[in-house]
């Protein structure tokens, strides 16, 4: 009896917080909308998450779905499960892929990826990638990289200089 008059009032005190607003308690809006306010984050009508430092974007279906944080998005709309790119510059990167292309375009990182990776490409310069999974194929437009493979299955295309490709 006690939760249910509890419950009534939240409910009823949250009916006055706003006009958008459905229910109020310290801290936490819903609002009609469908949309949600805590402390730190935001949820909006359409699905996107904002807290400090990462953002998730979802989209209408076939619009692309975006997440990004600070030096890294995941941008639906590539290939697969979209692509992962990275780009920080100085980061040390652990990051798993699931069929997806990964993109390097940041400078002086040091990173190890984990998973599926259908295309590697590697615009930045003075990256150290480690690559623990599988990957179909490397291209690599920047200079003085070193991408260790997890076998010799890949096809490299170099076009930078001073590359290395050192496998196991």
């Amino acid at each position: 009896m006690l939760v249910a008059g509890c419950l009534s009032l939240v409910v009823a005190s949250g009916a006055y917080a706003g006009d958008n607003v459905v229910i109020s308690v310290p801290g936490v809006e819903i609002r009609a909308d469908g949309s949600i306010s805590a402390p730190g984050v935001e949820i909006g009508p359409g699905g996107k998450v904002s807290a400090p430092g990462v953002e998730i974007d979802k989209g209408k279906s076939g619009s692309g779905n975006r997440v990004s944080t600070s030096g890294v998005v995941i941008d639906q709309n590539g290939e697969g499960d979209g692509d992962v790119v990275i780009t920080s510059d100085g980061g040390t990167i652990n990051t798993a892929v699931s069929h997806q292309n990964l993109l390097v375009n940041g400078s002086n990182n040091k990173m190890k990826a984990a998973g599926s990776v259908m295309t590697m490409t590697v615009h930045g310069n003075n990256n150290q990638i480690e690559l623990q999974d599988e990957v179909d194929r490397v291209v690599v437009t920047g200079n003085n990289n070193t991408v260790r493979l997890p076998n010799d299955k890949a096809e490299i295309e170099d076009s930078g200089k001073n590359n290395k490709f050192p496998k196991g």
